[in-house]
């Protein structure tokens, strides 16, 4: 039996992003959201009316992604749609930011563009794959990052390899153990997130929470 003394509902983080959701699909993901009393939630542009709606008075931490997942947004956009989020009630923001400027070795445009995410005064959290860059190329974006005093990251995308936990030591050494650490991709079991947590993983992301919970609930 795997070690669940740990607060799921506020460190598994329910993803509703799937733009193919019929309207009853994305009730049913509200309203299992409120039975297991889900504390986060990540979410597009288009789905923060929807669920300030449909959760009504419930309370939980929304955040909305952006230039997700191609990290196609021009610069110039990012501050209109980072106000957008917020005006529609986000609680904070997920950037996938251009990562073709650390390898042109633009340090300062790839700073430039989380300043910009910033910029709405909401908490940011960063979006990273670890699989899919070069070893310098993610040593820089994390430290950028944390000049600029962002504490929370996200590894994983839902592309490619999901992390694993034999992944994380490397992660905490450059990130430390003081910032919010979330991994996203290819999560759906419990034993995955317990596995993860005890590594040191502040949080998961997952679009099969349903599942996830109801093993919970088995044990």
């Amino acid at each position: 039996m795997p070690n669940i003394e740990y607060e799921l509902n506020e460190k598994i983080h329910a993803i509703v992003i799937n733009p193919y959701l019929t309207w009853e699909d994305f009730c049913r993901n509200c309203d299992l959201i409120k039975k297991y009393n889900i504390k986060n939630i990540s979410t597009s542009l288009n789905y923060l009316d929807y669920f300030k709606n449909r959760l009504s008075n419930y309370s939980a931490n929304i955040n909305a992604l952006i230039s997700y997942p191609l990290a196609d947004l021009p610069v110039t956009f990012i501050e209109e749609l980072v106000n957008f989020a917020k005006d529609k009630g986000a609680n904070g923001i997920e950037y996938f930011p251009n990562f073709i400027n650390l390898s042109k070795r633009n340090l300062e445009t790839f700073a430039a563009e989380i300043e910009q995410v910033k910029i709405s005064g909401l908490p940011v959290s960063i979006i990273i794959n670890k699989s899919k860059l070069k070893e310098e190329v993610f040593i820089n974006a994390i430290e950028i990052c944390l000049e600029l005093g962002i504490k929370n990251f996200q590894f994983g995308d839902g592309f490619g390899s999901p992390l694993t936990s034999y992944d994380v030591p490397d992660i905490l050494k450059i990130t430390g153990s003081q910032n919010q650490i979330k991994v996203v991709g290819g999560i759906k079991k419990l034993t995955q997130v317990i596995d993860l947590f005890d590594n040191g993983i502040s949080c998961v992301g997952t679009s099969n929470f349903c599942e996830i919970f109801e093993e919970v609930n088995v044990f």
